[in-house]
């Protein structure tokens, strides 16, 4: 097949709509609308088949670090592809794994000494829960005791698809219907200030949803292998934004009850919350870290399970073989892609960029601050959320969601139109640009997003 084009974009979304399957769709109104057919990206810009240009509002589901077409990258991979694409992980082993095992190590918490790879974030956490509870299984053999075989996590949490971490996600809209297929977690209620369980407001909030989980930890302890949560943000979720100091004091909890620590900063990690792991935030340092997403900038799929030399010694000693795997496993063009994104990230600190331009979103996103469909405006690092919030009116009137359903579908459309393409989580909308976004580039997909809102939604005007 010719690498120019062979098909018009007629004949793309009519056999996608025949043939394909998409992931988080609801196919019967994906088989209705008129999809974007992209075509190319450069910078923080993507290019769709009409010729239309459109922002990167979530850089490309949260994967996209340094922006498309990267040159230091492009330049990596036709490094690697002119020596060998792939070759197996099982019993050989290449330079790329071994550099960024060391650059892995190098930049995480202290204390963890190993590197598991696999595809992605979904299956490294499917790893961390297996070594926790190899390990955790060693030390119960030894005194005795059967081994636990269960994981506490947060509600509106979100590990991934496979069935171990659907066990440990809890949101229903995802997870419900698996439920007879997996070990469900021991759960309490995600630290979401906007819906205090508690029903406190920020100013009164002394963490007693923290103490909640506490609690929860200490009341199931011998039913636990390890805590597994996502540090200061639970992206999918809803872009829930942690108070200060919850994740220490689950930590604090995790260390006192001997539970191991899972850390899944997949979508968290590679400073999206402003630092590099989001654990570094409150001093937390994991048993395993789990990163994937833009570990390779977007452009090839890998991820990575950290660990501590303790864990690794108890699997070495039983059962010695850890029995999971993957065919592409550390693949050599994923492994220098990898390489090349963290060394670009480090040589232009852009770490350090992220205050300026979190600035320029809260400066174009003060018309909504005030907007009375809008609420809970938050912002960690370079994601920026809000939630729409339906007149109280009809907030508890049939067909209510439908209504913010609606108002998603009209302001994505809208926005995709006015040169944004966002994805909406239910009645959350949020950016998470490329963390190589210039000012101006951030400033712009603000400005659009405010302005679609206040388009579809105007202010009801005052009597």
């Amino acid at each position: 097949m010719s690498l120019h084009h062979s098909m018009t974009r007629e004949d793309v979304v009519a056999s996608d709509r025949e043939h394909l399957w998409h992931p988080f769709a609801d196919m019967g109104r994906w088989e209705r609308e008129d999809p974007p057919v992209i075509e190319s990206g450069e910078g923080v810009w993507l290019t769709d088949m009409s010729g239309h240009r459109m922002l990167d509002g979530t850089a490309s589901l949260w994967v996209n670090l340094l922006g498309h077409r990267r040159p230091e990258l492009d330049r990596a991979l036709r490094h690697q592809s002119g020596l060998i694409a792939h070759s197996t992980f099982l019993g050989s082993t290449h330079e790329g794994a071994v550099l960024l095992g060391e650059k892995l190590l190098s930049l995480s918490p202290p204390g963890l000494t190993r590197v598991f790879y696999s595809d992605n974030g979904s299956t490294a956490v499917e790893i961390a829960m297996k070594l926790a509870f190899l390990a955790t299984r060693v030390r119960a053999k030894k005194q005795g005791d059967p081994p636990p075989s269960r994981f506490f996590s947060l509600d509106k949490g979100y590990h991934g698809d496979t069935l171990g971490a659907v066990g440990a996600g809890a949101i229903d809209r995802f997870h419900a219907l698996f439920g007879p297929l997996v070990r469900p977690s021991v759960t309490t209620a995600a630290p979401d200030c906007a819906q205090c369980p508690l029903g406190l407001v920020r100013p009164d909030c002394d963490l007693a949803c923290a103490e909640l989980a506490v609690s929860r930890i200490r009341d199931y302890r011998d039913e636990l292998v390890a805590v597994i949560v996502e540090p200061l943000l639970q992206a999918a979720g809803g872009m829930i934004v942690w108070p200060k100091g919850f994740l220490s004091r689950i930590a604090e909890a995790a260390r006192s009850e001997g539970l191991l620590l899972i850390a899944d900063e997949v979508a968290t990690g590679f400073g999206r919350t402003g630092t590099l792991f989001a654990c570094e935030q409150e001093g937390v340092i994991p048993d395993l870290l789990v990163v994937g997403k833009a570990l390779t900038g977007g452009y090839l799929p890998l991820a990575a399970t950290l660990c501590t030399e303790a864990i690794y010694e108890a699997v070495r000693e039983d059962p010695g073989t850890f029995y999971h795997g993957h065919s592409y496993t550390a693949n050599p063009l994923a492994c220098r892609v990898a390489l090349a994104t963290l060394e670009v990230l480090e040589r232009e600190d852009l770490l350090s960029t992220i205050p300026e331009k979190r600035r320029r979103i809260e400066e174009e996103w003060r018309p909504l601050f005030a907007h009375p469909f809008v609420g809970n405006v938050r912002m960690i690092g370079l994601v920026a959320a809000f939630d729409l919030c339906p007149p109280p009116s009809t907030s508890s009137a049939p067909g209510s969601m439908v209504t913010l359903s609606e108002w998603t579908r009209q302001i994505g459309e809208m926005a995709r139109k006015r040169g944004l393409l966002i994805r909406p989580l239910g009645p959350t909308l949020y950016l998470i640009p490329p963390l190589s976004a210039t000012v101006e580039e951030v400033g712009l997909m603000a400005r659009i997003l405010c302005e679609t809102v206040k388009a579809v939604l105007p202010a009801p005007s005052s009597p």
